[in-house]
């Protein structure tokens, strides 16, 4: 018999991992356990399962050293010189990086359909809150930030502070545990294909559950290795059919490396 308290043992003390959100190890390494006869064939398939949904998509972070280099930015008052910093950290993770082209015109686009938002909630949020300064919150808005990595929740939570927020970033599995939170604006941003590869039906399970009055779902228009691959076309096809049986007003917005919907309900 396979035992899942092993898997979680070896997995949670590896390098890679360790700082993984263990509701998120425990829901893997249960799925793997289900489907394999050996304790090391499911240690193995459960590190796959967990570098398909985090470890490919970024390079790891000093995150001491970043926060030094947001300290110094901040400190001189300089906006440009705050987006400057933070552009170069986005930069270390895939999904922010392919945002860094459209960043100027991606939430005046976005907020232009679903007005200033005063609570956000940033749902498998990676490195996203760097993008803070692009948003353009009003002062006192409360941003919640939600991730699997408690080693990037605390750089984020120090990170907000120095941006003049709340520090309300949070080591969280959304499948386990879907946020409560009541939000202005959810941003589900290149998160569904990941979600679905882990549960087929997760995203329309989550989007039922979010407590928001708009939500962004957004999607990759090319893959990791640079191919187009008919991806937009595919997502597009899959979300509205997601949303067709739903109660929701759904608008299409294309940009250069992202397509987004907006779900207002």
């Amino acid at each position: 018999m396979v035992d899942v308290e092993e898997i979680m043992m070896v997995v949670s003390t590896s390098k890679k991992y360790r700082a993984i959100c263990p509701d998120t190890v425990r829901r893997l390494a249960s799925r793997e356990a289900s489907v394999h006869s050996s304790t090391r064939a499911a240690i193995k398939a459960t590190k796959r399962r967990l570098h398909q949904v985090y470890g490919a998509f970024e390079h790891r972070l000093d995150y001491g050293a970043a926060y030094s280099q947001l300290d110094v930015a901040y400190g001189t008052g300089s906006r440009d010189k705050v987006r400057d910093v933070c552009r170069r950290i986005l930069d270390a993770h895939s999904s922010t990086r392919e945002r860094l082209p459209i960043l100027d015109t991606f939430y005046a686009t976005i907020l232009e359909v679903t007005g200033q938002p005063d609570a956000v909630l940033d749902l498998g949020c990676g490195l996203n809150p760097l993008t803070l300064p692009w948003m353009g919150l009003a002062s006192g808005a409360r941003y919640t930030a939600v991730d699997i990595d408690a080693d990037r929740v605390r750089f984020l939570n120090r990170y907000l502070e120095l941006a003049g927020f709340e520090p309300q970033a949070r080591c969280q599995d959304l499948l386990t545990h879907p946020p409560e939170d009541d939000a202005d604006l959810a941003l589900l941003l290149k998160m569904a294909p990941s979600l679905e590869r882990q549960e087929p039906g997760a995203t329309a399970r989550l989007l039922d559950r979010l407590n928001a009055t708009s939500i962004v779902v957004s999607f990759a228009t090319k893959s990791l290795g640079g191919r187009d691959k008919g991806m937009p076309a595919h997502y597009e096809r899959h979300f509205l059919e997601l949303a067709r049986n739903r109660n929701w007003r759904v608008q299409r917005l294309r940009f250069e490396t992202e397509l987004a919907f907006v779900v207002q309900r």
